[in-house]
């Protein structure tokens, strides 16, 4: 173990400016050196080959001895060897953790020396005496790896070198010339992460990190660009993986030229398998070139599989959701063996992914089985094969032909049993329950559980992931895209898991802001959000200043459809304006609402234009008629029924699972069963609810809105005394509404909405609105209509009743107008151009258009 990193000596400007002296000297020699024993080579070799200049042999650079050729051959092969090495840095001694003692200076690469050079001449210029964390990340910025790293991060340069000028102006060296005790401490900080990265050398992208993490005015710097320490640290792994990826792919390059043909599968084990290699992938092979992927966040995983196969088990199976990363586990196995990272039993082993399909493709029951078995035989007897299975199920319960009444899961669970084989196999949550758990494989299979990936380990992986993703679309990702793809795919794409949703949602941004951006375009986290709310149509892109002030404005916006209700859609607006901006409990619905008020005040009406403004539209609702939900058995209907019972989908959980960004109605919530009640209790509390299969549904992204008839009397009754809404609206909660629904009920809800009756002045509003949306639907065939203030006045005398409010209105429009009309337009009366106008008395009159 390390137990102390030291830093030496202190350099001054002088003496950086010499070293990269020096190196360029050296590298000027190898490289005439090169060159040198080259062209001396080609002219041993023209020599050699003419027979007539005999005489010419002579000279001492052309000895006659046979080894000549062979000796200047090896002059160019070391030359060409010293370069590389100078290319690879690797005549730096290479980090280990297993040194006692470890001199930061040894191990800096180039790039940080320049860096450091560069700071110098910073202070210089500024007149500083010292070299400080800040002058360093000002002089980043003119190298590589600080353009890449600030690129990605999204950084405006203008802004960037605006704010390190500011920090730099404010900034109090230490009077100590050379390198401060801070600098110092960030270079240690620097080497340890790099220990921590399996680095070679200590890389500028760590030193980026250190520099983040000190107690300065860096600190300052970062949080005026809005840069979090973990982006930073992020960033600069996604730069160290972008590097290691490219060594992977100048591997595979190589090892391209050198492997036979047709042999990329083979496990070159001391037995021959000809048939376990027509229908198996060797993983470690794959590794061992660089054609696999990194594994990232799934150390607990790998470890625990390792230890069941170091406790004496043969057989693991990795249990967890599709798209989770099961299969990213299998290659990070089979690199640990490639990299022989792995216990003593699985050393100088190849691990082999078995294609069930290949397997099983075009053969009966019994050719299966005899397949099956042939796999096996060859595995056993190679001795240094473990297979892979991915989705174990997909076999479990084959017959295998034998006439024993055995399947394919029994003839590969007696091989396991015996120790003959280890076998690593993959499975999902639901498979594991209903097919393999109770299999005779199922019983000696040891259970690795696999959980979705936090969102940091997520963002790791679509680091690793995204360099495809672009070279493919010809585009750039800033770290806040990928940032923001696991955020909004984890809450908006619930039926998917991390971190193939979020991929998949990259892969869709890719295509978007190609076509917007053009080539090699920045993508941002607000092209996510734009793919996203196009998807699953909910507003989750910055707010623009037209968006600003509809929201603003969502009174009157809300007033073009409800009359009156000043109160309930002052509510609804002020919930919706907290929604749009996140300020509210993510764990919960969006909002919640009981509305409470006599029939035909305009509950339903305002559910519906919520629908509209919030989630895009009124067939974006869940309506549930809670007459129909009056029995403890009905609550079946809404979450599903078990399997013994009938095993149907519920109507909500079903609807929600599906359209997760939905509103909800419960209508007549009264009339409901008190089960059914501390149901939607829990959905209020926590956002989410249970089916009868056992899913977890979300409702976070829901709005809720509950309408009920109850305590219509004691509303109507004290606002005939003239008493204020709010005061109303206690007095429910304190006793009104105690013998519909318990206290804990109601104050999950996150208002109580009152709805008054309506004035005859109102229903007259109402009646206009609707003759309105009848004139817009006649406008669209031709047709013009025009309704005197007087016919409306008349249609709201007869459509209003005290009792049910606005709601027989629609009944006497259709009676009296929509019937007539469409009498004379059937006849032929009534014709495209012509002006209707609907006079008092149920007069229709019609003005024929000019021919």
């Amino acid at each position: 173990m390390v137990t102390n990193i030291i830093w030496q000596n202190q350099y001054s400007l002088p003496e950086l400016i010499f070293r990269r002296f020096r190196l360029a000297i050296y590298r000027a020699v190898a490289l005439v050196a090169i060159i040198l024993a080259l062209l001396l080579f080609i002219i041993f070799v023209l020599v050699a080959a003419a027979p007539f200049i005999e005489e010419a042999r002579w000279t001492v650079f052309f000895p006659p001895e046979p080894g000549a050729k062979l000796f200047w051959l090896s002059v160019i092969l070391a030359g060409y060897a010293w370069y590389r090495l100078d290319r690879e840095h690797a005549w730096y001694p290479a980090l280990s953790s297993s040194a006692g003692e470890i001199s930061v200076e040894k191990h800096l690469s180039e790039e940080v020396w320049r860096v450091l050079e560069k700071s110098y001449a910073y202070a210089n210029r500024m007149q500083h005496p010292a070299v400080e964390p800040l002058h360093l990340l000002a002089a980043s910025l003119s190298f590589v790896t600080g353009q890449r790293v600030f690129s990605r991060l999204g950084v405006d340069s203008a802004k960037l070198s605006a704010t390190l000028r500011h920090g730099l102006s404010k900034l109090i060296p230490s009077p100590i010339p050379g390198l401060s005790t801070e600098t110092i401490n960030v270079l240690k900080k620097a080497t340890e992460l790099s220990l921590v990265r399996k680095s070679r050398h200590v890389e500028m992208s760590e030193v980026l990190v250190a520099i983040s993490s000190g107690e300065s005015i860096v600190t300052e710097v970062l949080e005026e660009l809005e840069i979090k320490p973990e982006a930073l640290d992020n960033v600069t792994a996604w730069y160290s993986l972008r590097r290691k990826l490219v060594n992977l792919r100048s591997r595979q390059g190589r090892s391209a030229s050198f492997r036979p043909h047709r042999a990329l599968d083979r496990t070159y084990s001391a037995v021959a398998t000809p048939f376990l290699n027509r229908v198996a992938q060797d993983l470690t092979s794959l590794a061992a070139r660089g054609y696999l992927m990194p594994c990232v966040g799934r150390s607990r995983e790998t470890t625990e599989a390792y230890h069941i196969i170091e406790g004496g088990q043969s057989s693991v199976v990795l249990v967890g959701e599709p798209g989770i990363g099961r299969g990213s586990i299998l290659e990070g196995i089979a690199q640990d063996m490639a990299a022989e990272e792995v216990p003593a039993v699985l050393q100088d082993k190849h691990l082999l992914l078995l294609s069930t399909a290949q397997l099983l493709s075009g053969a009966n029951p019994a050719e299966a089985g005899e397949r099956l078995l042939r796999v096996l035989n060859e595995a056993v007897h190679a001795g240094n094969i473990i297979l892979a299975i991915k989705d174990i199920h997909q076999i479990i319960g084959l017959d295998a032909g034998s006439g024993q009444d055995l399947s394919l899961g029994d003839v590969l669970a007696s091989a396991v049993s015996n120790h003959q084989l280890i076998i690593i196999t993959t499975t999902t949550n639901a498979s594991w329950r209903e097919m393999v758990e109770r299999s005779s494989l199922g019983q000696i299979l040891q259970r690795v559980e696999i959980k979705e990936l936090d969102d940091n380990s997520s963002i790791q992986v679509l680091e690793s992931r995204v360099p495809g993703i672009e070279m493919q679309h010809h585009v750039y990702f800033s770290y806040g895209a990928l940032a923001q793809a696991v955020t909004l795919a984890k809450r908006y794409l619930p039926d998917r898991y991390l971190p193939e949703k979020a991929i998949s949602l990259l892969e869709e941004v890719a295509i978007y802001a190609r076509e917007r951006t053009g080539k090699d375009g920045m993508i941002t986290a607000e092209h996510v959000a734009q793919v996203l709310a196009n998807k699953v149509h909910v507003p989750v892109t910055q707010i623009t200043a037209a968006e600003s002030q509809k929201l603003l404005n969502l009174e009157q916006i809300l007033h073009e459809r409800i009359i009156g209700q000043d109160e309930a859609v002052k509510l609804v607006s002020q919930a919706l304006r907290r929604a749009r901006v996140n300020l509210r409990d993510q764990k919960r619905p969006v909002s919640s609402f009981l509305f409470l008020g006599p029939t035909g005040v305009g509950k339903t009406e305002l559910a519906k234009v919520v629908a509209a403004e919030y989630f895009g539209g009124e067939d974006k609702m869940v309506r549930l008629d809670m007459s129909e939900y009056q029995t403890a058995e009905s609550l079946y209907r809404l979450v599903g029924a078990p399997a013994g019972v009938g095993g149907e989908h519920g109507l909500l959980t079903e609807a929600v699972r599906r359209t997760p960004y939905t509103l909800v109605l419960l209508d007549e919530l009264e009339k409901a069963h008190s089960d059914i009640l501390n149901v939607f209790l829990q959905v209020l509390d926590d956002g989410r609810l249970t089916d009868a299969s056992g899913r977890t549904i979300d409702f976070t992204n829901t709005i809720i809105i509950a309408t009920s008839n109850a305590a219509t009397a004691f509303i109507q009754e004290q606002l005939q005394q003239n008493v204020p809404l709010e005061n109303i609206r206690r007095g429910l909660l304190r006793g009104g509404l105690q013998q519909y629904f318990r206290p804990e009920f109601l104050n999950r809800f996150d208002a109580i909405v009152v709805f008054k009756p309506l004035e005859i002045v109102e229903v007259e509003q109402v009646a206009g609105l609707m003759i309105s949306k009848l004139t817009r639907e006649l406008e669209a065939k031709g047709i013009h209509l025009k309704a005197l203030p007087e016919t409306i006045k008349e249609l709201a005398v007869k459509g209003f009743d005290p009792l049910y409010g606005a709601r027989p209105l629609r009944r006497v429009i259709q009676d009296n107008i929509d019937s007539a009309l469409a009498t004379q337009m059937l006849t032929g009366k009534i014709t495209r151009r012509d002006v209707v106008v609907l006079e008092p008395g149920g007069v229709i009159r019609v003005e024929k258009a000019e021919k």
